[in-house]
């Protein structure tokens, strides 16, 4: 038996061999071919960079398809690195509004679906996808809320007629706190609490913007009331010379100087009087609003030279006496002939001082609070502090009503050394002594 008989099934072994190398070589040439591979659900991907199956996300002609350790293509929904995608029928992402069973999807440009807050922690996306806007989030029992831009709202904050305060992180503010030394207070709605509050049983006031009222007097509905440092009503004291009752209303500091008002009133009527005519005291005398000034030493100067014009004019006013034919510039009532009292300038001047203490613990500057006062007897003005001294007469006998200028500064004279003053320690309206840091130029009787 020759060489080829004995190994001739080796032979044939080795040419099948010899003969289907070429075509494996080709098979493994084309599974290595860059590009996709296979049909529908069964397709992959070879990268060109490795001539490796793609694994992972991977973007391919613009569309973002996933596929496993394997290679395998994936299908529907899928979280990958805490993000959720959505892959369709054709294995790519879903993007932009989507709806997949009847829920409508809002997916990023890249795929991915957003939910909660946003990276820069401004925004805040909703189960589907879409950033919230002009709405509240209750995040991890933490209240928020967006404007239409979708950005979460810090500062103060009004929201359908509520007024709320939000953090720098937009968390909205509960309870007790403080703005710019201020304090407020809200309920568990966030929602500010107005008019009396009691808290550790005490009461306690909040103005129209949620403010509490402290250390001053606030008038709320015609009655004034005092608070102490902490905002707490004060019951049975005094402050400032004022006595306070078990109610916490503000009464006049008891003093026996209330009888001066009578005593002021009738130096004012001293000059409508003063005619050359009547050189004798005897109708003044006559009159029962005279006779209490008769025993006073203020009118005893005009009694004794009723003729002479330059003595009868009284010291306090800086404006030379002219002809007794000719009423006094500085005040309209003087050309009212002597038979007619001036009780209208003395119901004038307490309303002035009514109007006054009834903005005790508004926040206004002092020109503001002259000019408010002013308003309640139909004088309507505003000026610098200097200016209002033209509404009236110096006056060196002050009664309530009558306006204190000072250097930059006004106040109103309520009686008893008291006066009350805006823009005081700022911007607040107190009731305080006439003693200012600004120089005193006078008194003004507003006519």
């Amino acid at each position: 038996m020759n060489f080829i008989e004995k190994h001739s099934k080796l032979l044939a072994v080795a040419l099948c061999l010899c003969a289907s190398g070429p075509v494996l070589s080709t098979v493994h040439a084309y599974e290595t071919q860059p590009g996709w591979h296979g049909e529908d659900a069964d397709r992959y991907y070879v990268l060109e960079s490795n001539r490796q199956r793609a694994t992972g996300l991977t973007e391919i002609d613009g569309e973002v398809y996933y596929f496993n350790g394997q290679g395998e293509m994936q299908f529907g929904w899928q979280n990958v690195s805490n993000a959720t995608y959505y892959f369709g029928k054709d294995g790519s992402a879903e993007t932009g509004e989507t709806t997949i069973q009847g829920t409508t999807y809002n997916f990023q440009s890249q795929g991915g679906l957003v939910q909660g807050w946003s990276e820069d922690g401004k925004s805040y996306y909703d189960d589907q996808g879409f950033k919230v806007a002009k709405q509240w989030i209750d995040h991890d029992g933490v209240k928020y809320y967006f404007d239409e831009n979708g950005n979460a709202v810090t500062g103060w904050v009004d929201i359908d007629g509520n007024r709320y305060y939000f953090g720098e992180n937009g968390a909205m503010v509960t309870g007790t706190f403080e703005v710019d030394g201020k304090t407020y207070v809200t309920g568990d709605d966030g929602v500010f609490r107005t008019g009396w509050q009691e808290a550790n049983g005490s009461k306690q006031y909040f103005d129209e913007s949620g403010n509490q009222v402290k250390d001053t007097f606030h008038a709320i509905e015609g009655t004034n009331y005092a608070f102490d440092e902490n905002g707490n009503l004060m019951q049975n004291t005094s402050k400032d010379g004022y006595t306070i009752d078990g109610n916490g209303v503000v009464t006049d500091a008891p003093a026996v100087e209330d009888t001066e008002v009578p005593a002021e009133t009738t130096t004012e009527t001293t000059t409508p009087q003063e005619t050359p005519t009547q050189p004798e005291v005897s109708q003044p005398v006559e009159t029962p609003e005279v006779e209490q000034p008769v025993e006073t030493p203020e009118v005893e100067q005009p009694v004794e030279t009723p003729v002479q014009p330059e003595e009868q004019q009284p010291v306090e006013t800086p404006v030379e006496p002219v002809q007794p034919e000719q009423p006094p510039v500085e005040a309209p009532v003087e050309p009212v002939v002597p038979e007619q009292p001036p009780v209208v300038d003395t119901g004038k001047g307490q309303a002035i001082a009514n109007a006054a203490l009834a903005q005790v613990g508004m926040t206004q500057d002092c020109t503001m609070l002259a000019t408010n006062a002013l308003a309640a007897v139909g004088i309507n003005f505003h000026g610098w502090p200097e200016d209002y001294a033209a509404l009236g007469s110096w006056t060196s006998s002050p009664i309530a009503g009558d306006l204190i200028i000072y250097s930059g500064h006004i106040a109103v004279y309520i009686g008893n050394g008291q006066a009350v003053h805006g823009g005081w320690l700022g911007s607040q309206t107190v009731v305080a002594g006439i003693d200012c840091e600004r120089a005193l130029i006078g008194f003004i009787h507003v006519a």
